[in-house]
């Protein structure tokens, strides 16, 4: 790939992609609902603009994959944050300790 991005030495091609292509995603929607926690005690989802997305070092040895919104962000370090399933038109991600966070394109 012609801009790959490397982190700590590492390259990530499944968050690289995110990355690369987040004009695509900027303008669309970000959900938010929270951690187990949050859901356990009522908490509802949120919802914002996507500004962006990121992939930054987290430590010396990972990367931190992050979706920037308008009003707040939802992000993990890859170690610990994947892609699970999701609704049509969704791409849905699961982190640490539960959280889920959804995207979609406008």
């Amino acid at each position: 790939m012609e801009n790959e991005l490397t982190i700590n030495g590492k390259f990530y091609p499944l968050w690289n992609q995110f990355v690369e292509k987040q004009n695509e995603w900027i303008g669309g929607v970000l959900e938010d609902y929270g951690d187990a926690m949050d859901r356990r005690f009522g908490a509802g989802k949120m919802s914002t603009e996507i500004t962006g997305i990121a992939l930054r070092p987290n430590g010396e040895d990972s990367a931190y994959f992050e979706v920037c919104g308008m009003g707040f962000s939802c992000g993990f370090d890859v170690a610990y944050g994947g892609i699970g399933a999701g609704e049509q038109g969704w791409i849905t991600f699961g982190g640490y300790g539960g959280h889920k966070f959804r995207i979609k394109k406008v």
